[in-house]
């Protein structure tokens, strides 16, 4: 598979936690699911599911994120249909998935520019609220959301607000690299 990254695009190849989920992807028998990256960027994770059998879609809240994850699907031959939204904003409750996948933002500010989408999540993690707060209506049953967290991010908070939705949770991966430990989580409703 080849990906290009657009200028101002999140790049999966420079973080840890793209990585992990780009494994876990990889781990998963994902032939018939229907997959959601979330935050998609290049398309990475959706691109690479659609290979495995996925029925993929990627959704993301910029357009230059959508165009180049579109590019990159239609590069390597694939189906991936792509949704230019703001969490779930755009989506109707028709959008269900097996599994999503989210390298999330977690710097508690509010994003300045375009590009600060990918790394601020809000001075109250309204991003969090809102994922948490709708994901129940996206999640087939037995559905899970797999995250990227950094150690450096506000885990505690985020997983407060995860069970004030009653989402359950558990760290499935943890991995250390340099001076970052980072890790995966899945939330479900089971």
């Amino acid at each position: 598979m080849t990906l290009q990254v657009m200028p101002g695009i999140f790049h999966p190849g420079w973080f840890v936690t793209s990585v992990m989920l780009l494994e876990q992807v990889e781990s998963l028998d994902l032939s018939g699911s229907r997959i959601l990256e979330m935050g998609c960027g290049a398309g990475a994770l959706a691109c690479r599911a659609s290979q495995l059998g996925a029925n993929s879609f990627a959704s993301d809240i910029t357009q230059i994120a959508c165009h180049n994850a579109e590019k990159n699907a239609f590069r390597n031959g694939l189906e991936v249909t792509v949704i230019q939204s703001d969490i779930f904003d755009q989506m109707g409750d028709d959008y269900q998935f097996d599994h999503i996948f989210v390298n999330p933002p977690f710097n508690p500010s509010y994003p300045e520019s375009e590009g600060d989408f990918a790394f601020c999540c809000g001075e109250e993690y309204e991003y969090y609220i809102s994922l948490f707060g709708k994901l129940k209506d996206h999640l087939l049953p037995n559905g899970l959301l797999t995250m990227a967290l950094a150690k450096s991010s506000d885990i505690h908070r985020i997983l407060e607000i995860a069970d004030f939705e009653k989402i359950q949770y558990e760290r499935i991966l943890t991995k250390r690299k340099w001076s970052e430990t980072n890790y995966l989580y899945s939330f479900s409703y089971q």
